[in-house]
């Protein structure tokens, strides 16, 4: 009896300190061990359509093969990259989507930014259009282009749009398009009016640096029209971004989708929730088409540890929710505004080893779930890559080498490759529920395990994504679908590691053949993401 109690007070020593080591503020919590969560998926009930959710910015420059000053470089940098990303097209048919432009486009810290004229000149160590659309039709992806707000002007803006949209003879940008060997338009459709404009990081934010547009005494002459009025002050920034539509739309001859910087996830820049949607949607809503965010959760405001990280998407969603109520209220017309463009990756400002974890994939394609139930347009993971040898934690690939696919990667490619059209209803119960420090933010609890639903354009596969996030356990899980018949067997994918701190190389993703029916029963790994592709026999109506 007492050498029994005494391994039963030690097996418990054992999993509290595991909770320590793996997560610090990992709390098990949720129901004992080998009770069932259950998962409930009805397909009849469609709940949004999925934008362009899988994609990636651009964060390293690229030759083409036809370079006059390096042609041996288009195999390296960017362009190694091709067959990979290629490879995370998503299975809905959509194109992966690709992002040129970031903050250094504005510029940081009152610093110049991108100049899109002076990057066609082969010397130059810049990416220019030509090359990034070059780069966006090897991989068959989807472009999405930056102007710079920050240190340029409105105008320069209309000449890139009529450099890369437009059709007339007479304009001097199509010309310049013609000479350098191209006739027909490239008709890039997604545009956005600079970077985070909101922070005092990036250039435009205020008035008093040298390529401040605001700045009487910028060093490239600045933008008269607005000295002294920098974006700051999100009245001044509407007012000018409308300037910068405008221009924009003008100067191309397709219709343009634009969307504007509107704050960070937390809502918590240019005033807050309220006066952010006031400002920026109220004076601006009618001109563009969707408000942008940054989604970089690890911070000591909102914690650091495993746990803290894996809860911030369930935060991402109350978020979104909050963003759509403030906007019906403010929306003044039937247009809706979209949620795009939101770029994320585990931390801002610099990478730990966490961004090169497993936990960091489970990260991923939790956000992934997020965006694609919540209807947001839109988003990007930063980055493609990091240069070869470049131990940065933002990129796909450990030390820019493609063959050594980061867990974000493989996680990404899993969602990419279990996705369908549109969104349909679902309901995790009895998860296991965790609880993580929060950081100053305070504590906070959420569910462990869940699911992204979906079907395909044609209703005859649903698609599963399920992310158990725990930690420690697998998850037992009842699943029933409801809507459909299921036919034949179901193709699985998991995607998991022997700790959260697995990293490239360490990770394992496994492919498996089961037959189901419309109920079924099946464990998720702990620390795993899963994709399920479920034929029907008929389909959904």
């Amino acid at each position: 009896m007492t050498r029994g109690l005494s391994l039963l007070v030690l097996a418990v020593c054992v999993m509290l300190v595991a909770g320590v080591v793996l997560g610090r503020a990992f709390s098990p919590g949720g129901p004992a061990v080998g009770a069932a969560a259950r998962m409930v998926v009805d397909a009849r009930q469609q709940v949004t359509p999925i934008g362009d959710i899988v994609g990636a910015v651009i964060n390293e420059n690229f030759w083409s093969a036809d370079d006059p000053v390096h042609p041996n470089w288009h195999g390296n940098y960017l362009g190694r990259t091709i067959a990979r990303v290629r490879d995370l097209s998503p299975s809905n048919g959509r194109k992966f989507a690709v992002r040129f432009g970031q903050t250094l486009t504005d510029g940081q810290w009152g610093k110049d930014g991108y100049d899109w004229q002076a990057a066609f000149d082969p010397k130059r160590w810049d990416t220019s259009v030509d090359e990034f659309l070059d780069y966006v039709g090897l991989v068959g992806g989807e472009p999405y282009l930056g102007v710079n707000f920050g240190s340029r002007t409105a105008r320069e803006a209309g000449g890139l749009v009529a450099y890369v949209n437009g059709t007339d003879p007479n304009n001097q940008f199509v010309q310049m398009r013609i000479q350098r060997g191209r006739e027909e338009p490239y008709n890039v459709r997604h545009w956005i009016l600079g970077f985070e404009q909101y922070g005092q990081w990036v250039t435009g934010n205020l008035a008093n640096r040298a390529f401040d547009f605001a700045n009487p005494q910028a060093q490239h002459g600045g933008d008269p029209e607005w000295f002294g009025k920098p974006s700051s002050n999100p009245q001044f920034f509407a007012a000018r971004a409308a300037q910068f539509v405008r221009e924009m739309r003008s100067a191309s001859t397709i219709p343009i989708e634009i969307s504007t910087p509107f704050n960070n996830w937390d809502l918590t820049y240019w005033g807050g929730p309220e006066d952010s949607v006031k400002a920026i949607a109220g004076g601006l809503g009618d001109a563009v088409d969707g408000l942008a965010l940054r989604f970089y959760p690890a911070s000591p405001v909102h914690g650091e540890t495993d746990a803290d990280l894996l809860g911030r998407p369930e935060t991402l969603a109350d978020k979104l929710d909050m963003l759509r109520t403030l906007l019906l209220r403010e929306e003044q017309t039937d247009k809706k505004l979209a949620i795009s463009d939101v770029e994320y990756n585990n931390r801002y400002g610099g990478t730990t080893d966490q961004t090169h974890q497993l936990v960091n994939g489970l990260f991923v394609a939790d956000t992934l779930r997020v965006l694609a139930s919540k209807g947001v347009s839109s988003a990007f993971y930063f980055a493609i890559s990091a240069p070869a040898g470049n131990g940065s934690g933002y990129s796909y690939f450990e030390q820019g080498d493609v063959e050594r696919a980061m867990p974000t990667y493989l996680a990404t490619q899993l969602v990419a490759r279990h996705l369908g059209a549109e969104v349909v209803a679902s309901d995790v119960s009895r998860s296991r529920v965790a609880t993580a420090d929060g950081g100053k933010s305070g504590s906070f609890s959420y569910p462990t395990l869940t699911v992204l639903p979906s079907l395909s354009s044609d209703r005859k596969t649903l698609y599963l994504v399920v992310i158990n996030k725990h930690l420690m356990y697998d998850q037992q899980t009842e699943v029933n679908l409801q809507g459909v018949r299921v036919s034949g067997q179901a193709q699985i994918v998991t995607l998991t590691g022997l700790s959260p701190q697995a990293q490239a190389g360490e990770v394992s993703v496994s492919e498996s053949i089961r037959g189901i029916g419309n109920s079924f029963t099946y464990s998720f790994p702990a620390h795993s993401v899963t994709g399920l592709v479920i034929p029907l026999s008929v389909p959904v109506p």
